[in-house]
C-alpha cells in the first residue's frame, strides 16, 4: 500500500475557475473548466506548471457541495480576467499521497490522509489535488492522483 509523506512544500501559485459545486457534478464541472483553463492560458502563452489539478477550498460533507477551484499551477504571477481567478496553495508541512485507481475510491484515500493528519496531532488545511493521468488515456485502475493535504 501507498506511503503518505510528510513534505515541505512552498506556495503554489494557480489559476482556475472557481465555483461551488454539487459534489455529484464535479466529472461535468471539470470536463467544462479544464478545456476553457487551458485555452485560455494557451491564448496568452502561458506555460503550465503542472497538470490539470484542483484545489478544494472548502467542503459542505451535508449538502455534498465542494468549493472547488479547478486549473493549473503557473510558475509566476498572472494577470487574471473574467471567470479565470488566481489562488495560492498554503506553504509549510504538507501530506502527500499518490492515489492509484478511479475516482470514485478517492474518498478512501482522502479520509486515510484526514486519519494520518489526525494521528499526528495536526488541524488539516485546503488541500488540492493534481491528475497526473488522463482517465481517457490511462485505465482506470492505473491512473495516479497526487493528493496534498496541508497541516498546522
Amino acid at each position: 500500500m501507498a506511503e503518505i509523506e510528510l513534505i515541505k512544500d512552498a506556495p503554489r501559485k494557480l489559476i482556475g475557475i472557481r465555483r461551488k459545486v454539487p459534489t455529484t457534478e464535479l466529472s461535468a464541472f471539470y470536463s467544462e473548466v479544464f478545456p476553457k483553463v487551458m485555452q485560455w492560458i494557451a491564448e496568452r502563452g502561458i506555460t503550465p506548471a503542472s497538470a490539470p489539478m484542483s484545489m478544494w477550498c472548502a467542503m459542505d460533507m451535508e449538502k455534498g457541495i465542494a468549493d472547488a477551484h479547478a486549473g493549473v499551477f503557473v510558475s509566476e504571477d498572472v494577470e487574471v480576467d473574467g471567470e479565470i481567478t488566481a489562488g495560492t496553495t498554503p506553504g509549510g508541512e504538507v501530506l502527500k499521497f499518490v492515489h492509484t485507481g478511479g475516482y470514485d475510491s478517492m474518498g478512501k484515500s482522502w479520509m486515510r490522509v484526514y486519519g494520518h493528519a489526525k494521528e499526528l496531532g495536526k488541524t488539516p488545511g485546503a488541500g488540492w489535488e493534481i491528475y497526473v493521468d488522463d482517465p481517457g488515456q490511462v485505465p482506470a485502475e492505473n491512473v495516479k492522483t497526487e493528493i496534498y493535504l496541508p497541516i498546522n
